[in-house]
């Protein structure tokens, strides 16, 4: 084969356009969540219901927020108290070192007042950790929406006991839907040409969505087989997960 034709074969080959092939897929949410809190408590109110829609922030659930506002409210007073404390121990430590400086007193004196001082500051910084504490806990008491998305379950009721001392109580379950992923399993040898961000084209019931590779997996199956995920956007109706969808990849020459 002489020269100039082997060259043009090969620019052909590299050349060529990529072929479009479609694999079976399944659809899933592209997030899920199990929302619960640290805190224990009563349930006072929900409020969404399972198949709402909500918002990033969005209340779902709280809690009876009066023993964390009683105890938000003690650990402030005793804020109030040590700061108090504090700066009483910081004047008696700078009366005591003028009365060191003029050698009015021992330095063993002087030595009692600082570790005094140093205690009531300390006591201040605890008293502060306590407060930031509770009012944490408060924060807690409520239960937001992490993302937009939809309710999917609520398997608890107004008026129940949440004890989540050992293990968290599950109390809103939630869905994002926007975007959708198409989950695809290919074999190992068509992943050479395929990086997150390669465009594709998710078929729902023949209406065509464009979508691309967010998600491959780090080892196969045991059948060789890797797992992809491609984002798309549903549109005004999404679809539910778990239904069946088509992929059309297009794959580069030479996989």
């Amino acid at each position: 084969m002489n020269r100039p034709l082997l060259l043009t074969l090969l620019l052909c080959l590299l050349t060529a356009p990529a072929l479009a092939e479609e694999f079976p897929a399944v659809l899933d949410w592209s997030q899920r969540a199990v929302l619960s809190t640290p805190v224990s408590g009563v349930i006072r109110r929900i409020t969404v219901h399972p198949g709402q829609r909500v918002q990033a922030g969005q209340v779902l659930l709280e809690l009876d927020q009066r023993p964390f506002t009683i105890a938000v409210r003690e650990a402030q007073a005793q804020v109030h108290k040590q700061a108090l404390q504090r700066d009483e121990a910081r004047r008696q430590l700078q009366r005591t070192r003028e009365l060191y400086d003029r050698r009015v007193i021992a330095e063993h004196d002087l030595q009692l007042e600082e570790i005094a001082a140093a205690a009531a500051e300390s006591d201040y910084t605890s008293a502060v950790a306590v407060r930031d504490t509770a009012k944490l806990q408060l924060e807690y008491s409520t239960v937001t929406a992490p993302f937009p998305g939809i309710v999917t379950e609520v398997p608890v009721a107004a008026g129940m006991t949440v004890v989540n001392t050992q293990q968290a109580t599950p109390l809103v379950s939630l869905v994002q839907n926007r975007p959708m992923y198409a989950r695809v399993q290919l074999p190992g040898a068509l992943l050479g040409g395929l990086q997150p961000g390669h465009a594709a084209t998710v078929i729902i019931n023949g209406t065509r969505f464009p979508g691309k590779l967010e998600q491959v997996g780090a080892e196969p199956d045991s059948s060789g087989r890797f797992a992809l995920a491609f984002s798309f956007d549903p549109g005004a109706t999404p679809p539910d997960a778990g239904m069946p969808a088509r992929v059309e990849i297009a794959i580069p020459p030479g996989h």
